[in-house]
C-alpha cells in the first residue's frame, strides 16, 4: 500500500514540473524578439606589425559570404575603426593601419558584421607595442672599423669600412657629395661591411644614418635621429722616388764608407747598405728634396737590418720643411718643424734581443704619420737626436714619403 502511494505522488510532481516546464519554455522569445540568432564567421590568426605610433593589423578572412565589414576597436572599445570585407578566401590576408596611437602596449578587438548586423564571436590580438621617440632615443648608428675606416681600391673607387651590424639594424644610409659637386646617397645593407664608392669627390664629408626594425616583420623602420661624420677621406699616395735627390748643406752630415743617402730611395730593403754618417757627434741633420711640392701624411722608413733596434738606427728624430731652404745650412726661419718622431720596439724588449715580432714590423717599415694640416713642402731635412744604440753617428736602409692628395 505504500509503495503504490508512493508511485502515485511520483506521478503528481512529474505532471506539475512538466505543465510549469511548458509554461516557461518559449520565454528566451522575448529576448530574440521571435528572431533566429546568427552569428557571422570568424577570422583567423589575427596578428600584427609594429609600427611608429600606428600599427598594422592583419588577418585571414572568414569564409563567410554574407560578411561586409569588421570593426575594429581598443582603448576598452572607446575607439573603433571599420574594414570593409572584400575577400572571403582564408588565404588572402586582410590589412588595416591603425593611426595616432602613443607609444604603448595596446589590446584590440576584431568583430565580423553581416549585411544584416549581425556580429561574430569577438577576436582578440593583445601585446601589440607601438613604438615612437622613446625608441628612438636609444638607437645608434652603425659603426666603422676604427683601425682601417676607408680605403682607395686599385681602380680609383673608395671603400667604406663598418664593422658587423646589430640584430635590428636593416640599412645605413652613406651621405657624400659626387664628383659633379651634387649631393648624393647609397644604402649599406645588412648583412655586408663594405660600401664602394665610385664618384666619391675628395676633400668633402662625409656622414651616415642607421634604420632599425624594432621586431621582425615590423610596418615601420626608424631611423637614428641624427647623422654621425665618417672619419675625413684623405687620399694617400706615394711621391715619386725617381724625383728624390740629396740637397746637401754645410751643416748636415757627411756620408761615410760609400753609404751615401741617395741609396735610401733605390727601393732595395732587406740588406746591409743604405746611409751612413760619420761619427761627429748628435744632433746629426741630413736634407732631401722631393722634386715636388706635397702636403706629407707619412713616411716610412728600413732601419739597417743586421743592427735592428740597436746602433745607429733612427730612434728619435725630427723632420723640417721647406720650399726655399736658406744655403747657409740653418735652421732659421725659412724652415718649419714638421713633426717629432720616436721609434717604437714592439716587444719592449732590451737592445740585442729581438722578438719575430720586432724583425716583422721593421722589415715592413715603420710608419711615422705626420700631423694635419701642414702646408706642403718640396725640402725635407731630418734631425736626429737619438739613436737605438746611443750611437754617435746615423744609418739606415730605404725610405718612402706619401703625400696627402
Amino acid at each position: 500500500m505504500k509503495n503504490i502511494l508512493n508511485i502515485v505522488l511520483t506521478c503528481c510532481f512529474s505532471s506539475i514540473f512538466l505543465m510549469s516546464c511548458e509554461k516557461y519554455a518559449d520565454n528566451y522569445k522575448d529576448y530574440l524578439e521571435n528572431k533566429e540568432v546568427v552569428y557571422p564567421g570568424v577570422i583567423k590568426s589575427p596578428r600584427y606589425r609594429a609600427g611608429n605610433l600606428r600599427t598594422q593589423l592583419y588577418w585571414n578572412p572568414s569564409p563567410d559570404p554574407s560578411i561586409t565589414k569588421y570593426v575594429v576597436s581598443w582603448n576598452n572599445g572607446t575607439s573603433t575603426q571599420e574594414v570593409a570585407a572584400t575577400s572571403h578566401n582564408p588565404a588572402d590576408e586582410v590589412n588595416v593601419v591603425i593611426p595616432n596611437l602613443n607609444e604603448y602596449v595596446y589590446s584590440f578587438t576584431i568583430v565580423s558584421y553581416d549585411r544584416d548586423g549581425n556580429s561574430s564571436v569577438k577576436k582578440e590580438v593583445n601585446n601589440v607595442r607601438v613604438y615612437g621617440a622613446t625608441y628612438t632615443a636609444t638607437l645608434l648608428n652603425r659603426s666603422y672599423n676604427t683601425s682601417n675606416p676607408y680605403e682607395f681600391l686599385a681602380n680609383g673607387n673608395l671603400q667604406l669600412n663598418f664593422n658587423k651590424r646589430d640584430t635590428m639594424n636593416v640599412s645605413t644610409t652613406v651621405s657624400y657629395t659626387n664628383t659633379t659637386g651634387v649631393a648624393a646617397t647609397k644604402e649599406l645593407g645588412p648583412d655586408v661591411n663594405t660600401l664602394v664608392i665610385s664618384d666619391y669627390k675628395l676633400g668633402t664629408a662625409i656622414k651616415y644614418r642607421s634604420s632599425y626594425q624594432p621586431e621582425l616583420n615590423s610596418y615601420d623602420v626608424f631611423n637614428v635621429t641624427q647623422f654621425t661624420d665618417f672619419p675625413t677621406i684623405i687620399k694617400v699616395s706615394q711621391l715619386d722616388k725617381s724625383l728624390f735627390r740629396e740637397f746637401r748643406l754645410p751643416t748636415d752630415s757627411p756620408d761615410e764608407y760609400g753609404w751615401v743617402l741617395s741609396r735610401t730611395w733605390d727601393n732595395i730593403t732587406g740588406q746591409d747598405q743604405g746611409y751612413h754618417t760619420g761619427g761627429t757627434g748628435m744632433p746629426q741633420s741630413f736634407t732631401i728634396n722631393l722634386g715636388q711640392s706635397a702636403q706629407l701624411d707619412n713616411l716610412k722608413l728600413w732601419q739597417r737590418e743586421n743592427a735592428l733596434y740597436n746602433v745607429a738606427n733612427l730612434k728619435v728624430f725630427e723632420i723640417w720643411g721647406s720650399n726655399s731652404p736658406n744655403p747657409n745650412g740653418s735652421f732659421d726661419n725659412s724652415w718649419t718643424k714638421l713633426a717629432t718622431f720616436t721609434s717604437v720596439k714592439p716587444s719592449g724588449q732590451p737592445r740585442g734581443q729581438n722578438s719575430d715580432a720586432d724583425y716583422a714590423f721593421a722589415r715592413a717599415g715603420e710608419k711615422f704619420t705626420f700631423p694635419t694640416g701642414l702646408a706642403p713642402v718640396q725640402y725635407v731635412r731630418f734631425k736626429v737626436l737619438e739613436t737605438w744604440g746611443a750611437a754617435t753617428y746615423v744609418h739606415f736602409s730605404e725610405l718612402s714619403f706619401f703625400k696627402r692628395d
